[in-house]
Formats: C-alpha cells, sequence, structure tokens
C-alpha cells in the first residue's frame, strides 16, 4: 500500500487531500495543530486507513515527536504535502500599523515548518516508491503575479522563501530521485481564503493529486504550477 502524509491535515484543503488519496487507498498519515470535526470525520469513514497525529510544525520538538511515531508505524513515505500554513489578522495591515515581530510565527510555520518535516521525514521519502514532495505554496509568492498587493508583507515573504527552499531542496535531492512540487492552490473557500472564494477546497485537492501523478518522476521538468496544471511564473 502507498503512503502519504499531509500537514495542515485539519484545515480546508488538507482534509480534501487527504480523502482524495484515501479513495485511492493509500495509507495516509495527517499532521495537524488541531484536532476538529474534519478530522473525526475522515478517522469514522476510513478507520485504520487514516491516521492523525497532533503536531505544531513551528516546534522542533513536536516535529521530531510527531516524526517519531510515524517512523513506528511505516519504514517509508511515497508522498509528502506540506500544505499548513496561518494567515494572520495582522497580515492585512498596511505598513504604518503592521507588527513586524507579529510575522515571526508566520515565518515559522510556512516557511520553516515544511523545512523542518522534510528533514525529519526525508529518510522515508527515499525509501518510498514515488519520491515525491508537494509544497502548496501561493501566488503571493511568485514576484511576477501576485496580486499587486499592498499588504500581507510576511505572507508573501513567507511564500517566496518556501519557493527558493523548494527549488533548493530539489537541486539538493535531484541526485535520490526526489521530486519536489510547488503548487499554488487557488482562491479557495476555505477559513483562510474566505466564503467569497470561488473555489471549493475539493476542486482544487483533485487538481494537485493530478499534478504528482503527471510531474512524481519528473526531476528535470517544471516545479511551480497552478492545481489545474498551468504553470506558474516565478
Amino acid at each position: 500500500m502507498k503512503k502519504v502524509l499531509i500537514t495542515g491535515v485539519s484545515g480546508g484543503l488538507g482534509a480534501c487531500l487527504a480523502t482524495e488519496y484515501l479513495k485511492m487507498d493509500y495509507q495516509v498519515y495527517g499532521y495537524d495543530i488541531n484536532d476538529n470535526d474534519k478530522v473525526k470525520a475522515l478517522k469514522d469513514m476510513y478507520q485504520e486507513k487514516f491516521e492523525f497525529i497532533l503536531m505544531d510544525t513551528s516546534s522542533d520538538e513536536s516535529v521530531l515527536r510527531a516524526g517519531t511515531i510515524i517512523k513506528q508505524r511505516t519504514d517509508s513515505l511515497d508522498i509528502l504535502i506540506n500544505a499548513a500554513a496561518i494567515l494572520s489578522l495582522n497580515s492585512a495591515k498596511v505598513l504604518e500599523e503592521f507588527d513586524i515581530t507579529q510575522s515571526l510565527e508566520l515565518f515559522d510555520v510556512n516557511t520553516l515548518g515544511p523545512l523542518r518535516v522534510v528533514k525529519d521525514l526525508l529518510s522515508l521519502i527515499k525509501k518510498g516508491e514515488e519520491k515525491l514532495i508537494v509544497n502548496i505554496s501561493s501566488e503571493a509568492g511568485s514576484m511576477t503575479t501576485h496580486c499587486d498587493y499592498i499588504t500581507r508583507y510576511d505572507y508573501c515573504m513567507s511564500k517566496a522563501a518556501l519557493n527558493m527552499q523548494s527549488i533548493i531542496l530539489q537541486r539538493y535531492l535531484k541526485k535520490d530521485g526526489i521530486k519536489v512540487l510547488l503548487v499554488h492552490p487557488g482562491w479557495i473557500k476555505t477559513d483562510m481564503g474566505g466564503q467569497e472564494a470561488p473555489l471549493l477546497p475539493s476542486e482544487s485537492a483533485k487538481g494537485i493529486v493530478r499534478l504528482t501523478e503527471t510531474y512524481k518522476d519528473s526531476v528535470d521538468m517544471g516545479m511551480f504550477f497552478d492545481y489545474d496544471g498551468s504553470t506558474r511564473a516565478w
């Protein structure tokens, strides 16, 4: 049985990604700082095929503790999807009102969090069949197509930094046959995206899964895509 680990699994996109892979008969491991109704529904419906572990991506200790549990369950992972991210109310403030110090938590989750998880689980990914890392980025991290924001300094910067991190990871892990993908999930109807967003998280999740199937063996091909397969400009 193939195995995938998804961070941010209690969120709208994370839960939908978990559902898609469970339907494909993957063993799914989920990380999140919250255990909510979405997690309970996945547990109830899929039983032992879905395992949830409380984990805070901003904490080295929490990531290591969760990784110890995963390594007791399996000796390999086929896919790792880093979907955990936050957007604070502070992000929406103009520069004169923006609290720079509050941004440290956002960077710790959005940028350093994925790197912590990859570092901890890399030995399992190397032993997987599909050898794929997916970092959920954003158009906000593109220097070219960033929606002309005049706020969201920390969020945009955190996603741009995640993009650079992923480029370095792909360069480093190419020798191991590991593919790194960056995906803009679209403007989705979630707690972060808001209810006015035009895209359902289930639609985005289906597109992301199609991308993983298309590019999992292509370490020399593109990295940064929209959920629908369109190439996203850096």
